[in-house]
């Protein structure tokens, strides 16, 4: 009983819908997809396009890039340091004028305030070296769009709205790890200052 309906629809199908291999006819294939010359390497999204290069590039030119990436976070990383123990170490030579004057509490939030913002400049300023060696490499279209995305990788955020192609995604992982390895720094430091300041508030 349930085979004889199957085969009158599959009969009733068959002639409705020829077999396109006997009728010459081909499935349509997906159209030829066009990048734009000058966005080498880009993986960037606009209105919803992706806009990606299939250039090939040579193993001596992603060994350079990727080798430039790697000393380029060593030396970020270093800077970091520098802000960590010399910028912020010029700060507390004016603490005891500080704690003479306003005392221990308002010294403590003031210093807070001071190492947070030597902390974020210090994190906005890294950023905005990566974009401009996104920009150099053209790998990106421009700086801002250079900042974004390493901002993005650095806080993990990873909206994924401006995307790196093949092989350079490989960046996008190196940017991500040394800047949890930065805010790791910064957030053990700021814990530091902070239960510094906490026990001269209560002692004060």
């Amino acid at each position: 009983m349930s085979v004889l309906p199957w085969l009158v629809l599959r009969r009733q199908t068959h002639g409705r819908y020829p077999n396109q291999a006997s009728t010459g006819k081909k499935k349509p294939g997906r159209p030829a997809e066009t990048t734009p010359p000058d966005n080498e390497g880009m993986g960037h999204k606009s209105g919803g396009i992706q806009l990606q290069s299939d250039r090939p590039f040579s193993r001596s030119r992603i060994g350079g890039i990727h080798g430039f990436a790697v000393l380029l976070a060593l030396v970020l990383f270093y800077l970091h340091v520098v802000v960590i123990f010399d910028v912020i170490a010029e700060m507390l030579r004016f603490k005891p004028w500080m704690l003479e004057h306003l005392g221990p509490k308002h010294t403590g939030k003031i210093f807070l305030l001071g190492s947070f913002f030597a902390l974020l400049l210090a994190h906005v300023a890294e950023a905005a070296v990566w974009g401009l060696f996104f920009r150099g490499t053209r790998l990106l279209p421009s700086i801002t769009d250079g900042i974004y995305f390493t901002a993005a990788s650095i806080t993990t955020l990873g909206y994924g709205d401006i995307l790196l192609k093949y092989p350079w995604r490989h960046l996008g992982t190196l940017i991500a790890i040394t800047g949890v390895l930065m805010f790791g720094c910064s957030t053990a430091f700021l814990f530091v200052v902070l239960q510094d300041v906490w026990q001269h508030s209560l002692t004060g």
